[in-house]
Protein backbone atom coordinates (compact mmCIF):
# COMPACT_ATOMS: atom_id res chain seq x y z
CA UNK A 1 0.00 0.00 0.00
CA UNK A 2 2.92 2.34 0.66
CA UNK A 3 3.75 2.13 -3.03
CA UNK A 4 0.39 3.78 -3.79
CA UNK A 5 0.47 6.55 -1.19
CA UNK A 6 4.17 7.22 -0.53
CA UNK A 7 6.08 10.33 -1.56
CA UNK A 8 7.19 8.86 -4.87
CA UNK A 9 3.64 7.81 -5.71
CA UNK A 10 2.39 11.28 -4.83
CA UNK A 11 4.93 12.86 -7.17
CA UNK A 12 3.91 10.46 -9.95
CA UNK A 13 0.24 11.35 -9.46
CA UNK A 14 0.99 15.07 -9.54
CA UNK A 15 2.98 14.62 -12.75
CA UNK A 16 0.10 12.67 -14.32
CA UNK A 17 -2.30 15.39 -13.18
CA UNK A 18 -0.23 18.09 -14.88
CA UNK A 19 0.11 15.96 -18.01
CA UNK A 20 -3.64 15.41 -18.15
CA UNK A 21 -4.41 19.10 -17.73
CA UNK A 22 -1.87 20.05 -20.38
CA UNK A 23 -3.43 17.47 -22.68
CA UNK A 24 -6.88 19.02 -22.28
CA UNK A 25 -5.49 22.47 -23.10
CA UNK A 26 -3.58 21.05 -26.05
CA UNK A 27 -6.61 19.24 -27.48
CA UNK A 28 -8.70 22.39 -27.27
CA UNK A 29 -6.21 24.54 -29.15
CA UNK A 30 -5.44 21.82 -31.67
CA UNK A 31 -9.11 21.24 -32.48
CA UNK A 32 -9.96 24.91 -32.92
CA UNK A 33 -6.71 26.44 -34.19
CA UNK A 34 -4.54 23.78 -35.82
CA UNK A 35 -7.01 21.32 -37.35
CA UNK A 36 -8.35 23.95 -39.82
CA UNK A 37 -4.86 24.03 -41.39
CA UNK A 38 -5.62 20.70 -43.08
CA UNK A 39 -7.03 20.89 -46.62
CA UNK A 40 -10.55 19.58 -47.07
CA UNK A 41 -13.34 18.72 -44.66
CA UNK A 42 -12.38 15.04 -44.54
CA UNK A 43 -8.85 15.64 -43.23
CA UNK A 44 -10.04 18.35 -40.85
CA UNK A 45 -12.68 16.02 -39.45
CA UNK A 46 -10.10 13.26 -39.08
CA UNK A 47 -7.79 15.63 -37.23
CA UNK A 48 -10.56 16.63 -34.83
CA UNK A 49 -11.57 13.01 -34.25
CA UNK A 50 -7.95 12.22 -33.42
CA UNK A 51 -7.83 15.15 -31.03
CA UNK A 52 -11.02 14.02 -29.35
CA UNK A 53 -9.53 10.56 -28.90
CA UNK A 54 -6.68 12.21 -27.00
CA UNK A 55 -9.26 14.15 -24.98
CA UNK A 56 -11.00 10.94 -23.94
CA UNK A 57 -7.67 9.45 -22.86
CA UNK A 58 -6.87 12.60 -20.88
CA UNK A 59 -10.30 12.49 -19.25
CA UNK A 60 -9.89 8.86 -18.20
CA UNK A 61 -6.38 9.56 -16.90
CA UNK A 62 -7.61 12.54 -14.89
CA UNK A 63 -10.50 10.51 -13.45
CA UNK A 64 -8.07 7.93 -12.10
CA UNK A 65 -5.61 10.54 -10.88
CA UNK A 66 -8.20 12.64 -9.03
CA UNK A 67 -9.51 9.58 -7.18
CA UNK A 68 -5.97 8.42 -6.43
CA UNK A 69 -5.02 11.84 -5.03
CA UNK A 70 -7.89 11.72 -2.54
CA UNK A 71 -6.74 8.34 -1.25
CA UNK A 72 -3.20 9.66 -0.88
CA UNK A 73 -4.32 12.75 1.00
CA UNK A 74 -6.55 10.72 3.32
CA UNK A 75 -3.59 8.44 4.01
CA UNK A 76 -1.51 11.49 4.94
CA UNK A 77 -4.13 12.44 7.54
CA UNK A 78 -4.67 8.94 8.96
CA UNK A 79 -1.84 6.42 9.20
CA UNK A 80 -4.00 3.32 9.48
CA UNK A 81 -5.82 2.28 6.27
CA UNK A 82 -9.01 1.57 8.23
CA UNK A 83 -9.15 5.26 9.17
CA UNK A 84 -8.78 6.59 5.63
CA UNK A 85 -12.51 6.58 4.91
CA UNK A 86 -13.27 8.74 7.93
CA UNK A 87 -10.44 11.10 6.96
CA UNK A 88 -11.87 11.74 3.50
CA UNK A 89 -14.62 14.07 4.73
CA UNK A 90 -12.15 16.04 6.82
CA UNK A 91 -9.74 16.39 3.91
CA UNK A 92 -12.43 17.60 1.51
CA UNK A 93 -14.31 19.99 3.77
CA UNK A 94 -11.70 21.33 6.17
CA UNK A 95 -8.59 21.95 4.05
CA UNK A 96 -7.61 24.26 1.21
CA UNK A 97 -6.32 21.15 -0.55
CA UNK A 98 -9.88 19.84 -0.46
CA UNK A 99 -11.13 22.95 -2.25
CA UNK A 100 -8.73 22.34 -5.10
CA UNK A 101 -9.69 18.68 -5.20
CA UNK A 102 -13.41 19.50 -5.38
CA UNK A 103 -12.74 21.79 -8.34
CA UNK A 104 -10.98 18.91 -10.08
CA UNK A 105 -13.79 16.50 -9.20
CA UNK A 106 -16.28 18.84 -10.90
CA UNK A 107 -14.03 19.64 -13.86
CA UNK A 108 -13.18 16.09 -14.92
CA UNK A 109 -16.80 15.08 -15.68
CA UNK A 110 -17.14 18.24 -17.80
CA UNK A 111 -14.13 17.18 -19.85
CA UNK A 112 -15.45 13.66 -20.27
CA UNK A 113 -18.92 14.94 -21.19
CA UNK A 114 -17.39 17.20 -23.81
CA UNK A 115 -15.39 14.33 -25.27
CA UNK A 116 -18.33 11.93 -25.42
CA UNK A 117 -21.29 14.17 -26.17
CA UNK A 118 -20.60 14.83 -29.84
CA UNK A 119 -18.81 11.64 -30.67
CA UNK A 120 -20.67 11.03 -33.94
CA UNK A 121 -19.92 14.47 -35.40
CA UNK A 122 -16.27 14.60 -34.42
CA UNK A 123 -16.71 17.92 -32.65
CA UNK A 124 -15.54 19.00 -29.23
CA UNK A 125 -18.16 20.67 -27.02
CA UNK A 126 -16.75 24.18 -26.56
CA UNK A 127 -18.59 25.44 -23.50
CA UNK A 128 -18.37 22.40 -21.26
CA UNK A 129 -14.79 21.82 -22.37
CA UNK A 130 -13.86 25.45 -21.73
CA UNK A 131 -15.36 25.36 -18.25
CA UNK A 132 -13.61 22.11 -17.44
CA UNK A 133 -10.32 23.39 -18.83
CA UNK A 134 -10.34 26.58 -16.75
CA UNK A 135 -11.34 24.74 -13.60
CA UNK A 136 -8.60 22.16 -14.07
CA UNK A 137 -6.00 24.84 -14.79
CA UNK A 138 -6.92 26.73 -11.62
CA UNK A 139 -7.05 23.66 -9.38
CA UNK A 140 -3.29 23.27 -8.72
CA UNK A 141 -3.12 26.87 -7.52
CA UNK A 142 -6.06 26.27 -5.17
CA UNK A 143 -4.24 23.45 -3.41
CA UNK A 144 -0.61 24.54 -3.70
CA UNK A 145 1.85 27.28 -2.86
CA UNK A 146 -0.16 30.03 -4.58
CA UNK A 147 -3.25 29.91 -2.36
CA UNK A 148 -1.07 29.80 0.75
CA UNK A 149 0.99 32.86 -0.16
CA UNK A 150 1.09 35.34 2.76
CA UNK A 151 0.67 38.24 0.33
CA UNK A 152 -0.88 38.74 -3.09
CA UNK A 153 -2.54 35.33 -2.89
CA UNK A 154 -5.26 36.23 -5.40
CA UNK A 155 -2.71 37.44 -7.93
CA UNK A 156 -0.64 34.32 -7.27
CA UNK A 157 -3.62 32.05 -7.97
CA UNK A 158 -4.48 33.88 -11.20
CA UNK A 159 -0.91 33.83 -12.49
CA UNK A 160 -0.41 30.21 -11.45
CA UNK A 161 -3.50 29.39 -13.52
CA UNK A 162 -2.00 31.33 -16.43
CA UNK A 163 1.21 29.34 -15.95
CA UNK A 164 -0.63 26.03 -16.26
CA UNK A 165 -2.65 27.16 -19.29
CA UNK A 166 0.49 28.45 -21.00
CA UNK A 167 2.32 25.17 -20.40
CA UNK A 168 -0.59 23.28 -21.92
CA UNK A 169 -0.92 25.67 -24.83
CA UNK A 170 2.74 25.20 -25.72
CA UNK A 171 3.67 21.63 -24.82
CA UNK A 172 0.20 20.10 -24.67
CA UNK A 173 -0.65 21.37 -28.13
CA UNK A 174 2.72 20.18 -29.41
CA UNK A 175 2.07 16.70 -28.00
CA UNK A 176 -1.38 16.50 -29.62
CA UNK A 177 0.06 17.73 -32.91
CA UNK A 178 2.78 15.06 -32.73
CA UNK A 179 0.18 12.38 -32.03
CA UNK A 180 -2.44 13.50 -34.56
CA UNK A 181 -1.03 15.90 -37.16
CA UNK A 182 2.28 14.22 -37.97
CA UNK A 183 0.70 10.87 -38.96
CA UNK A 184 -1.95 12.68 -41.02
CA UNK A 185 0.70 14.76 -42.77
CA UNK A 186 2.01 11.65 -44.54
CA UNK A 187 -1.09 11.55 -46.73
CA UNK A 188 -1.97 15.23 -46.72
CA UNK A 189 -1.02 17.64 -49.53
CA UNK A 190 2.46 19.16 -49.51
CA UNK A 191 2.75 22.17 -47.26
CA UNK A 192 0.21 20.94 -44.71
CA UNK A 193 2.66 20.81 -41.80
CA UNK A 194 3.97 24.23 -42.74
CA UNK A 195 0.45 25.59 -42.32
CA UNK A 196 0.00 23.70 -39.05
CA UNK A 197 3.26 25.07 -37.67
CA UNK A 198 2.42 28.56 -38.89
CA UNK A 199 -0.65 28.40 -36.66
CA UNK A 200 1.24 26.78 -33.78
CA UNK A 201 4.24 29.13 -33.64
CA UNK A 202 2.34 32.22 -32.37
CA UNK A 203 0.69 30.04 -29.71
CA UNK A 204 4.07 28.70 -28.59
CA UNK A 205 5.69 32.14 -28.51
CA UNK A 206 2.83 33.72 -26.55
CA UNK A 207 2.78 30.76 -24.17
CA UNK A 208 6.54 30.98 -23.58
CA UNK A 209 6.16 34.68 -22.73
CA UNK A 210 3.28 33.94 -20.34
CA UNK A 211 5.27 31.13 -18.72
CA UNK A 212 8.25 33.43 -18.22
CA UNK A 213 6.20 36.29 -16.77
CA UNK A 214 4.17 34.13 -14.40
CA UNK A 215 7.26 32.16 -13.39
CA UNK A 216 9.21 35.32 -12.58
CA UNK A 217 6.35 36.52 -10.39
CA UNK A 218 6.12 33.20 -8.55
CA UNK A 219 9.88 33.16 -7.98
CA UNK A 220 9.81 36.72 -6.64
CA UNK A 221 6.88 35.86 -4.37
CA UNK A 222 8.20 32.60 -2.96
CA UNK A 223 11.96 33.17 -2.78
CA UNK A 224 13.09 35.37 0.07
CA UNK A 225 16.39 36.24 -1.61
CA UNK A 226 18.56 35.40 -4.59
CA UNK A 227 20.67 33.23 -2.30
CA UNK A 228 17.64 30.99 -1.75
CA UNK A 229 18.11 29.71 -5.31
CA UNK A 230 21.13 27.66 -4.26
CA UNK A 231 20.74 27.59 -0.47
CA UNK A 232 17.32 25.92 -0.22
CA UNK A 233 15.75 22.73 -1.55
CA UNK A 234 13.01 24.75 -3.24
CA UNK A 235 15.52 27.03 -4.92
CA UNK A 236 17.65 24.16 -6.20
CA UNK A 237 14.60 22.37 -7.59
CA UNK A 238 13.55 25.62 -9.29
CA UNK A 239 17.02 25.91 -10.85
CA UNK A 240 16.67 22.38 -12.23
CA UNK A 241 13.32 23.31 -13.71
CA UNK A 242 14.77 26.43 -15.32
CA UNK A 243 17.65 24.47 -16.85
CA UNK A 244 15.32 21.90 -18.41
CA UNK A 245 12.92 24.64 -19.51
CA UNK A 246 15.81 26.36 -21.26
CA UNK A 247 16.49 23.09 -23.09
CA UNK A 248 12.85 22.83 -24.15
CA UNK A 249 12.87 26.43 -25.36
CA UNK A 250 16.13 25.95 -27.25
CA UNK A 251 14.77 22.85 -28.97
CA UNK A 252 11.58 24.69 -29.84
CA UNK A 253 13.57 27.56 -31.31
CA UNK A 254 15.61 25.08 -33.35
CA UNK A 255 12.40 23.52 -34.66
CA UNK A 256 11.06 26.93 -35.60
CA UNK A 257 14.15 28.39 -37.24
CA UNK A 258 15.94 25.34 -38.67
CA UNK A 259 13.59 22.38 -38.99
CA UNK A 260 10.46 24.15 -40.24
CA UNK A 261 12.13 25.53 -43.39
CA UNK A 262 13.24 21.98 -44.23
CA UNK A 263 9.62 20.85 -44.57
CA UNK A 264 9.82 21.85 -48.22
CA UNK A 265 12.30 18.98 -48.74
CA UNK A 266 11.93 15.20 -48.55
CA UNK A 267 13.90 15.10 -45.29
CA UNK A 268 11.62 17.65 -43.64
CA UNK A 269 9.06 15.42 -41.93
CA UNK A 270 11.56 12.88 -40.52
CA UNK A 271 13.67 15.74 -39.19
CA UNK A 272 10.60 17.33 -37.60
CA UNK A 273 9.59 14.06 -35.95
CA UNK A 274 13.04 13.66 -34.39
CA UNK A 275 13.25 17.21 -33.08
CA UNK A 276 9.69 17.15 -31.73
CA UNK A 277 10.46 13.85 -29.97
CA UNK A 278 13.44 15.50 -28.27
CA UNK A 279 11.38 18.53 -27.24
CA UNK A 280 8.60 16.36 -25.81
CA UNK A 281 11.11 14.14 -23.99
CA UNK A 282 12.49 17.22 -22.27
CA UNK A 283 8.92 18.29 -21.54
CA UNK A 284 8.33 15.00 -19.70
CA UNK A 285 11.37 15.73 -17.52
CA UNK A 286 10.07 19.26 -16.96
CA UNK A 287 6.68 18.00 -15.79
CA UNK A 288 8.35 15.50 -13.45
CA UNK A 289 10.49 18.23 -11.87
CA UNK A 290 7.46 20.49 -11.52
CA UNK A 291 5.58 17.70 -9.75
CA UNK A 292 8.33 17.61 -7.14
CA UNK A 293 8.74 21.40 -6.98
CA UNK A 294 5.11 22.12 -6.08
CA UNK A 295 5.39 19.87 -3.02
CA UNK A 296 8.79 21.15 -1.90
CA UNK A 297 8.60 23.40 1.18
CA UNK A 298 9.12 27.08 0.44
CA UNK A 299 12.20 28.82 1.90
CA UNK A 300 9.98 30.52 4.48
CA UNK A 301 8.64 27.12 5.56
CA UNK A 302 12.02 25.44 5.79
Amino acid sequence: MALLVGETAQAVVRALLFAGIMGVVGVTLFAYRLAPAFDGEALQAEARVGAKRVLRLAGVLLSIVVAWRLVQQAAAFADAPELWRSAVGLVITKTTWGTGWLVQAVAVPLVLASALRERSSGGVGPFTLGAGLLALAASPALSGHAIGAPRLATVAVVLDTVHVVAAGAWLGTLAVAAWVALPLARRAPDGTMLRVLARFSPIALASAAALAASGVFASWLHLESLQALWATDYGMMLVRKLVVLAGVAATGAYNWKVVTPRLTTAAGLPSLRRSVAIELSLAVVLVAITAVLVATPLPAEG
